[in-house]
């Protein structure tokens, strides 16, 4: 099951982004109608962790990073719609 998770936190960003990548997940993923989707700056996506998973590997990063974790919503990656975006610079 693939899952996608947002989060919000007030600092740290790409310190919380870094070790969701060391977690295998991605900040892009293969587009049907454009060739890369590009996900909002703290979103990311995992092609084998549930919702609940993913959640807890969020809790866990800002807990070892000692941050707030304000807002996080993991969901089943499913029969969705996309803007494509551009990559981050």
């Amino acid at each position: 099951m693939a899952s996608i998770v947002t989060y919000d936190v007030p600092e740290k960003h790409r310190e919380v982004k870094k070790a969701l990548f060391a977690l295998d997940y991605k900040d892009q993923v293969a587009g049907v109608s454009c060739k890369i989707i590009y996900f909002p700056n703290t979103t990311v996506y995992h092609s084998t962790k549930t919702p609940k998973e993913a959640r807890t590997d969020v809790q866990a990063i800002c807990t070892k990073l000692e941050i707030d974790l304000e807002r996080c919503v993991a969901t089943i990656w499913d029969d969705w719609s996309a803007i494509c975006g551009e990559d981050f610079k």
